[in-house]
């Protein structure tokens, strides 16, 4: 189905997945996932457990997230031998390397495509499914839930 290839048959049936369209649901917020263990992982980040880095204010709600951050301070960078952008994680640098294969997910309802599938996935909950997170003070409603809860500390009046 596509020409990826994989050194551990666990990791191949997983990636299979991705082309059943079987998704994994959050039943606290509109992500879906196709791996069962990445839902896990997402589910993490409503517990509200922050692990913070001790060399910037940034914190983050995966442990996994804080030791890839952790890298960019430490300077190593890998290089796009395509072109001159450069990135601190791997995984970075792969998902940049799509822009230049040229690979593209559709959007089957409007003309509109991307070189990642997250950014489809996103595309499609914000312009054709059109899910809102409401203000119930207000007539304002968000995109993102993370952008209602910065509103509604507005009104708390403790947004900085």
């Amino acid at each position: 189905k596509c020409p990826k290839s994989f050194s551990r048959k666990q990791l191949l049936k997983e990636h299979l997945l991705t082309h059943e369209d079987i998704r994994f649901p959050c039943d606290k917020c509109p992500k879906s996932f196709s791996r069962k263990a990445s839902l896990k992982e997402h589910l993490l980040t409503h517990e509200g457990i922050r692990f913070s880095c001790d060399k910037c204010p940034k914190s983050f709600s995966l442990k996994d997230s804080l030791t890839k951050h952790l890298l960019t301070h430490k300077g190593i960078m890998i290089s796009c031998d395509k072109c001159p952008q450069s990135f601190s994680r791997k995984t970075d640098l792969k998902r940049h390397f799509l822009t230049h294969d040229g690979i593209r997910f559709p959007c089957d309802r409007c003309s509109t495509s991307f070189s990642q599938r997250g950014n489809l996935n996103r595309h499609l909950l914000i312009t054709h499914e059109r899910i809102r997170y409401s203000c119930d003070r207000c007539s304002k409603s968000f995109s993102y839930k993370i952008n209602l809860k910065k509103h509604l500390l507005q009104h708390d009046g403790l947004a900085q």
